[in-house]
């Protein structure tokens, strides 16, 4: 068995799993959280950036709700590096300067969201994740970063590159993370694609809040927190503040073909814009507008690219995110945080001890998580995007409120660990579903230990520590026609007499593994005797379970459940007397009593005997033929319609397969006896509300005789595995 620690984020872990090798292909954003993400669950990553070292300069970035947690959850906190909350957002006419709107988005988000909406500086979250994937303290491996690393070449079936020196590298899984013009991204299948403008391009700079709350012409729109828009039909202004409020951040949208002569050979977002085209293309804004664009010191000109669907996001051993996946238009803030969705969801679907050829799978998990959430984020952007005018033409209507609520809402590592856990119960021959559904696979006596493959099988921890029974039964002979009636439909005897048979069986378990060494007692009727005929008029023959009661709501819960069992509840009590060799068993409920076993007497077997007396005797003449021997035990799963009586939405019989003991196991003990008796009483509502129907139909149950009496003690306990539908 191997061993476990429990690592910081209260997670259980192997302290013998083997990491994962992991290379990946560009130190951006969304490479460096999965660095970090994946470093955190334990493996060893490796970084491959192509510049000397990737920089940001001059614009801010949204950390939303949905990204923040994630950030927060590896231990960056963007207050810490100057990251801004964003309080309010404001819209203002761009002619007049007029106040369209005016969101109170603090009290919305403490209301709404877990995690704050903060605004911080692109370099300063850049240089932050750098640090905690390369650094030396936090969780895991520190990531290697090469830099200057151009990548010439792809394996995505053996997860290598080659870089355009000639060195090689291989991993267990090559993560693309190289943004917009991705060369990981060809090596999936159909995934060549190539961006292009949107349209639309954005002048991008900074300016200390200072210097604009010192100018009277536009010092009232400049409050800490504050997230302020200019919107036209075709262009757009907006800022928000960064680096504790110390600057605000510009990004001026605008029609491409205005400002196409300085971005048409670079589409960079670090190319130098001009100020006076820029002032040119937003004349016809307010004054005030205008006031903060002369203030602009060298802006940026970044052309805003788009590019059609990715027909998926993995191949083979490859896994591309963030731009390299899907790259994001600005105009809801989200590129950076479905990159970030994106490294983390990676990192869930591949915990420590991910078994190497496992990883293609583990990808089609990941894929499954980000896929349609992405590109359903992609599309709202886009229309957020649109002009009036485009939007009018198509019919369309812009909801900021439903956009946002999508967006944030949402927990990406949450989400993926959950569909990991989906995924691997679903590889699980032994996992077991029931009510309620939502926490995963369940635990019983078919399936003991759970999920976690670390664990011995329930085999070496019987054989380990034996888990026993104690089983007194009493065999009677009663009313053919009173228990066919307690028979379904498709039951009937196997012999054509009157001369039925039925037991009484009450066993105690002890030392049961799935129920940490514990045990609980049951007590059912068995009918004997019994055939189904199928539907191709086959016949299975076995005795019949009418009723089983057991005193712990464990075992009832997932018999009921997974086999369809008729298992209710009653305190059990077995009083033993004689050194064993007579004992009294009581059925009650809350102090009810409504039935009781009696066994006298108890000597040991005599096998022989009974061997004998089956192998003798004269040659069977004219008559019926013996019933076959009985092959198992009769179930009938019947499970009731909600708000429809008398209806069901299941109802089936089950057969459980006889099943035989291990070559090596010891053979149990017996004793048996003909001096016993049964008794039920047939209790009213008042005094058993639950059970007295069923108490009532034991009372009526005839006794003719009683065949024999029995205890048997022995070592092993069948966890009815074998049940199945029988049509």
């Amino acid at each position: 068995m191997a061993a476990e620690e429990t690592a910081p984020d209260g997670e259980p872990q192997l302290l013998d799993a083997k990491p994962l090798r992991i290379l990946i292909v560009g130190a951006g954003i969304g490479g460096l959280a999965a660095a970090i993400a994946l470093r955190q669950r334990g493996h060893d990553v490796e970084i491959f950036e192509q510049s000397k070292l990737s920089q940001e300069t001059g614009a801010a970035i949204h950390l939303a709700s949905n990204c923040n947690g994630l950030l927060r959850r590896m231990g960056l906190h963007a207050e810490n590096i100057g990251g801004v909350e964003c309080t309010t957002v404001t819209e203002f006419f761009p002619q007049t300067a007029e106040l369209k709107y005016r969101i109170d988005a603090k009290k919305m988000s403490d209301k709404l969201w877990t995690h704050p909406w903060q605004l911080a500086h692109r370099a300063h979250l850049h240089t932050a994740l750098r640090d905690m994937a390369i650094g030396l303290e936090g969780r895991g491996k520190p990531a290697k970063l090469r830099l200057s690393s151009h990548v010439r070449a792809v394996d995505a079936a053996t997860a290598a590159i080659t870089l355009e020196d000639g060195s090689a590298f291989h991993g267990d899984l090559l993560v693309g993370a190289d943004g917009v013009h991705s060369r990981t991204r060809a090596s999936i299948p159909g995934g060549d694609k190539k961006p292009f403008g949107s349209g639309k391009s954005a002048f991008r700079f900074l300016i200390p809040t200072e210097s604009l709350k010192a100018d009277p012409n536009i010092a009232e729109y400049i409050t800490p927190g504050t997230l302020t828009m200019w919107i036209d039909s075709d262009r757009r202004l907006v800022m928000y503040p960064c680096m504790n409020n110390t600057q605000m951040n510009f990004v001026c949208i605008h029609p491409s073909a205005e400002s196409e002569a300085e971005n048409s050979t670079d589409e960079g977002w670090q190319k130098a814009g001009s100020k006076a085209r820029m002032l040119k293309i937003y004349q016809n804004f307010h004054t005030s507008c205008r006031s903060i664009l002369e203030k602009a010191q060298e802006p940026k000109i970044w052309k805003l690219l788009d590019m059609e669907k990715m027909p998926g996001f993995i191949h083979e051993r490859l896994a591309v995110i963030g731009d390299a996946a899907h790259p994001f238009l600005p105009h809801q803030g989200q590129g950076a945080g479905q990159a970030i969705e994106d490294a983390v969801s990676l990192a869930a679907v591949l915990p420590l001890g991910t078994p190497p050829d496992e990883i293609q799978e583990r990808l089609q998990v990941y894929e499954q998580c980000r896929y349609e959430r992405s590109h359903k984020i992609q599309e709202f952007t886009r229309t957020a995007g649109k002009d009036t005018a485009q939007l009018a033409a198509e019919g369309k209507k812009l909801d900021m409120n439903e956009y946002q609520i999508y967006n944030f809402c949402h927990d990406a590592w949450d989400f993926a660990n959950n569909a990991l856990k989906m995924h691997l119960a679903s590889k699980d021959e032994t996992a077991r579903f029931r009510s309620p559904l939502g926490f995963g696979s369940a635990p019983s006596p078919r399936r003991p230990l759970g999920m976690d493959p670390s664990h011995p099988t329930i085999k070496s921890l019987r054989q380990s520590s034996p888990e026993t029974f104690t089983t007194y039964s009493i065999r009677f002979q009663s009313s053919r026609t009173y228990l066919q009636n307690l028979l379904p439909p498709g039951f009937t005897f196997s012999t054509p007499g009157t001369k039925v048979f039925a037991s009484l069986v009450c066993t105690t378990l002890d030392g049961m593994t799935w129920l940490a060494g514990k045990g609980y007692r049951m007590c059912g009727l068995y009918i004997h005797g019994v055939n189904f005929t199928k539907r191709d008029q086959s016949k299975v023959y076995g005795s019949y379970l009418a009723v089983l009661f057991e005193d712990l709501a464990d075992p009832i819960v997932t018999g009921r459940a997974e086999l369809g069992m008729p298992k209710l509840f009653a305190d059990i009590d077995v009083r033993e007397q004689g050194d064993g060799r007579s004992c009294t068993i009581s059925l009650s409920w809350r102090g009810a009593q409504f039935g009781e076993m009696d066994i006298f007497g108890l000597v040991e077997e005599d096998p022989s005997a009974v061997n004998g007396t089956e192998q003798s005797g004269p040659l069977r003449g004219p008559g019926p033929p013996p019933p076959p021997p009985e092959q198992g035990l009769f179930l009938y799963r019947y499970v009731p319609a909600v708000g429809e009586p008398g209806k069901a939405d299941a109802e089936y019989p089950v057969f459980v397969p006889k099943q035989e003991p291990a070559p090596d196991a010891a053979a149990p003990t017996t004793l048996t006896t003909k001096t016993a008796s049964l008794k039920f009483e047939p209790r009213d509502w008042q005094s058993l509300p639950t059970l007295h129907n069923i108490a009532k139909g034991l009372a009526e149950v005839p006794i003719y005789a009683i065949e024999e009496a029995k205890l048997t003690k022995g070592v092993g306990v069948d966890d009815v595995s074998g049940g199945r539908r029988l049509e």
